[in-house]
């Protein structure tokens, strides 16, 4: 029948647009689950290259530690001081073996392997032989720093570019490259006292210089690790051990260079020699590298969750897109068989009773059609119930954010959308806090009455409401005291708004008692900030709005962002 066809090819129709805006949806939820995998899956990798780059920095430094006990040891420690360099350059080597060539190209991996067994050569020569010419062992240390300089330049050049590349997790790497520059820094601290502690001669003006723009290296590396994100906050050991590290450091390493630096300074004999503070310095750095360790393996922790719980969610949603699918299919179906089929056989029906074919009245046994109309009935009726609780449920909300009288937002849904603002705000666009008092307002109650006051205080919200803009959280936050709230990165714009909102309260007329008409005039504090709560923006707002009522009123008074 023309019926039976028709609606047939309406329900093929149907299904096949279903299912092509399911496959654009499901491709949709699919590609951003594929690409936040793939990222987290990058920064693993990303961080795995990294984490080589920077062992063989810090093998670097522990290495040019132990040249400088060999090249300052006495003939009795030298065998010992010889087994310790060379299990170091083993180190050394097998982790620059394992740099990635996006790193280290061949030619730049062989330049930095010619510099640095140039270097080690120069140290060699002290296998045996003990430091009687300062200036020999001031060259083989110099050669050392010079080798691991010569890698940080190729190297950190090259790094730079990648992280530049892959910014997601910039953070955390550069805390990572932290650690490492103040393991080195530390050791050529300790490297810039070595020739005059052996030659026992007072430190020159340029190793004096250079002992304090090591401190300043070592003093900034800690304030970009005590500026630490998520990654360590999670984890209290590496917390722990950074205290731990820093206070031995400063106790042992840096309390002993200082009493170097004031000996040399008042002219006085150094009280220890420069083997026994090249291996006593070197004891004060040994945490550092099970700090870095302990921050790499963290981190790399930290970054494998990450891809498991981005291959997680992936998996579940083609699971969740697979029972749509199913879901979509099952549906077609049903509707075919326990809906379709009840009505084509209501239309077989009727034309049967038409054309007065008694065998159809048989089929009004079946009360299939009657399913069908119970269904579409009780659909309409869940539809109005959820219509009407939606009304509810807005009007609910409604009364439960706005000011009964001014219809401005109340103190509660100023606190959730102004707190919402003052998390967003940043260093170039500011959180700006302006609290707005009615000056004498009490008066006002008192003398036209309360009716009156409140008349006044409507037309006023009506004032502030044509004034301010759209994506400002303004709000009556107490009888006669309202906030206005946005962020901007212009102060001098920022101020001229708030100047143009207390010269709109100036003109304002508001009719009372009759046909005498009210000027009102208002005090206003401003304050604007980032990196700040928004009750700690609201209470400095609130000094300075008192600063404006105890000068004289009508005026605005304000605080800067800071």
């Amino acid at each position: 029948m023309n019926l039976k066809s028709n609606i047939t090819r309406y329900l093929y129709i149907s299904t096949a647009g279903t299912l092509a805006l399911t496959s654009l949806f499901s491709w949709w939820l699919a590609a951003d689950s594929i690409d936040a995998w793939n990222k987290a899956r990058n920064n693993l990798v990303q961080f795995d290259d990294f984490n080589k780059v920077l062992l063989v920095s810090n093998d670097l430094a522990s290495e040019r530690a132990f040249a400088n006990e060999l090249i300052l040891s006495h003939a009795n420690n030298k065998q010992e001081a010889w087994a310790n360099l060379l299990k170091s350059r083993q180190v050394t080597d097998t982790d620059l073996g394992r740099i990635p060539h996006k790193f280290l190209t061949s030619s730049l991996l062989n330049a930095t392997k010619i510099q640095l067994i140039n270097s080690r050569k120069t140290v060699d020569r002290y296998k045996n032989l003990e430091a009687n010419n300062p200036l020999d062992a001031q060259y083989a240390i110099d050669e050392m720093v010079e080798a691991t300089n010569f890698y940080h330049q190729a190297l950190f050049r090259k790094t730079s570019e990648f992280i530049r590349l892959e910014p997601a997790e910039l953070g955390p790497v550069l805390r990572a490259q932290a650690l490492g520059e103040l393991r080195d820094a530390t050791g050529l601290l300790g490297a810039a006292v070595l020739v005059p502690l052996q030659s026992k001669k007072p430190l020159s003006t340029e190793q004096m210089n250079r002992l304090s723009r090591g401190f300043e290296r070592i003093n900034m590396q800690w304030w970009i690790l005590e500026t630490h994100g998520k990654e360590i906050d999670q984890r209290s050991e590496f917390k722990t051990l950074l205290s731990q590290t820093r206070r031995q450091f400063e106790r042992n390493g840096m309390t002993l260079i200082q009493q170097l630096q004031e000996q040399s300074e008042n002219g006085a004999n150094y009280s220890i020699g420069a083997d026994t503070f090249a291996v006593r310095y070197h004891d004060s750095l040994k945490l550092f590298n099970h700090l870095l360790n302990v921050y790499l393996t963290d981190l790399k922790a930290n970054y494998t969750a990450n891809e498991n719980k981005a291959m997680v969610h992936l998996v579940t949603v083609f699971c969740i897109l697979l029972a749509l699918y199913i879901l979509v299919i099952g549906a077609v179906y049903y509707i075919r068989t326990r809906v379709l089929k009840p009505i084509i056989k209501l239309n077989e029906i009727t034309h049967g009773l038409i054309s007065g074919d008694r065998k159809t009245i048989e089929l009004l046994a079946n009360n299939s059609a009657g399913e069908v109309q119970q269904l579409w009935s009780s659909l309409g009726a869940l539809g109005h119930k959820l219509s009407e609780q939606q009304q509810m449920s807005e009007t609910f909300k409604k009364h439960s954010e706005e000011d009964p009288l001014t219809s401005l937002l109340n103190r509660r849904a100023f606190e959730k959308l102004a707190g919402d603002l003052a998390v967003q705000a940043n260093e170039t666009q500011p959180l700006w806090v302006v609290l707005i008092d009615i000056d004498h307002f009490k008066k006002i109650n008192d003398t036209w009455g309360h009716p009156a006051g409140d008349a006044v205080l409507v037309a006023f919200s009506a004032m502030l409401k044509n004034v301010c803009r759209g994506g400002d959280v303004v709000a009556r936050i107490g009888g006669e005291e309202f906030a206005v709230v946005f962020q901007h990165g212009d102060s001098d714009a920022a101020l001229k708004y708030a100047f143009r909102i207390i010269e709109q309260i100036r003109h304002l007329d508001i009719a009372v008692g009759g046909h005498e008409t009210l000027r009102l005039t208002a005090s206003l504090g401003i304050a604007s900030g980032f990196h700040k709560s928004l009750p700690e923006l609201l209470s400095e707002a609130d000094l300075e709005l008192y600063k404006a009522k105890n000068s004289g009123r009508d005026r605005i008074c304000y605080q800067t962002a800071h």
